[in-house]
């Protein structure tokens, strides 16, 4: 396997503006290209991305200390003509004595971890749509290629049995029905070129700068698909799912917060008490009745109407909620790894049971056909059938070529890995 890393994305970034700004596309584009080009302009992926810089700034804060206050207070009293006043200046401070503030941070440092699992996720998410959308879009280069190749065919084929008819070589039928061969392949190239279209389309959308214009990228896509990687072990990518799934791990991350934060809701129930420091001055109406000196106070709420036991109750039962949910997350990503498995499987035996009955001797054995039937040595259904069985196996087998991509990607995110690299 190998990792695409994110080194390099402003670079692509400015080669995108520049190529957009002229009116031009990349005249090649291999799959690592395309994953980085989508990962820098992706806006889930800078939405994903603020989140995970929310939750650092509330872990941050989480830590800070509740600052002091700054209290003044006078009395003033009189009684027959004689006064009293007194003036307190000073400083007040709330202690956390239970550990509230080790629970919050605690939390907090969850939620950050859970929120930059959830980042890697939609990374994975939108890796493994940049891959299929790459691999459809190979896929129908190649049916739009051998798609031109039979209309050539036949175009070639209509000219020799336009000189044929006018010696009295072959039928009417048989012009009139490889005329009619001819019409109906041309449909399937304009059919084929729609669809190559369709796909170049949807992997622009996802590497393109802006949504609101952008152009069909018409690059050449230099990458192929890997070859057969063999049957997988069940048992390992299970367990590499569980280990290394972002959501798995962000679930995990949210239920060890909710358990800090249960463990917040019952230390609240310690009070905290409220120190107090300062200066006082009292003046009185007698002679040297000015004095001066240190007032100090503690202050702490008594906890008679509020136990906390509505947040606790509340905070456990969310605890248990997570649970659960992890739980049935943790069974379906077993049962996707399973099931991706198996597709990836088959389409892998499909591929290697085929792949040996194409490549270039079949090509070969095409064009034989070709001179054969130019040369009067065949019949026109000998020909047509050759023509048909060759373009329907390789369009087939492009098809094929790109499910067992889709599927190995596929593969690759429910087990929480990397994109396979791409063979050149």
């Amino acid at each position: 396997m190998r990792t695409y890393n994110t080194v390099g994305l402003p670079a692509f970034v400015i080669l995108l503006a520049a190529l957009r700004a002229e009116g031009q596309s990349p005249s090649s584009l291999s799959l690592a290209d395309a994953i980085a080009m989508s990962r820098a302009v992706s806006p889930e992926l800078r939405a994903a991305g603020e989140a995970v810089s929310a939750a650092r700034g509330r872990e941050v804060q989480s830590r800070a200390i509740s600052n002091p206050s700054l209290a003044y207070s006078t009395e003033r009293t009189s009684r027959n003509g004689a006064s009293n006043s007194q003036q307190i200046l000073g400083l007040e401070q709330r202690l956390e004595l239970g550990g509230q503030r080790g629970a919050r941070a605690r939390a907090a440092t969850l939620r950050r971890r859970a929120a930059e699992a959830r980042l890697q996720s939609a990374r994975m998410s939108l890796d493994y749509d940049v891959a299929r959308s790459y691999a459809l879009a190979v896929s129908a280069d190649r049916r739009a290629a051998l798609a031109r190749q039979a209309a050539a065919s036949f175009g070639t084929a209509g000219r020799v049995s336009a000189r044929r008819l006018a010696a009295g070589d072959v039928s009417v039928y048989a012009d009139r029905r490889l005329r009619l061969e001819a019409a109906r392949y041309s449909a399937l190239e304009a059919e084929a070129n729609l669809s190559r279209r369709s796909a170049r389309l949807a992997l622009s959308a996802l590497i393109s700068v802006s949504a609101d214009s952008f152009a069909i990228i018409e690059a050449i896509l230099t990458d192929s698909i890997p070859p057969n990687a063999g049957a997988p072990d069940i048992a390992a990518l299970r367990a590499a799912a569980l280990r290394n799934r972002p959501d798995y791990i962000a679930a995990s991350a949210e239920m060890e917060a909710l358990e800090a934060e249960a463990s917040l809701a019952s230390r609240e129930r310690v009070p905290s008490p409220l120190l107090s420091a300062g200066m006082k001055t009292e003046t009185t109406g007698q002679e040297g009745g000015r004095m001066s000196g240190f007032a100090g106070g503690i202050s702490l709420p008594l906890p008679l109407f509020d136990r906390r036991g509505g947040a606790i109750q509340a905070a456990s039962a969310e605890l248990r909620r997570a649970a659960a949910e992890r739980e049935v997350l943790r069974r379906r990503i077993v049962r996707e790894v399973d099931e991706a498995a198996d597709a990836l499987l088959a389409a892998e035996q499909e591929r290697a049971a085929l792949a040996p009955q194409l490549g270039s001797h079949t090509a070969a054995a095409l064009r034989s056909a070709q001179v054969a039937y130019a040369e009067g040595e065949i019949t026109l259904l000998e020909w047509l059938d050759a023509v048909r069985a060759y373009h329907e196996a390789e369009s087939s087998y492009a098809t094929l070529l790109a499910e067992t991509a889709i599927r190995r990607a596929s593969l690759e995110r429910v087990v929480g890995g990397t994109q396979t690299g791409p063979s050149r």
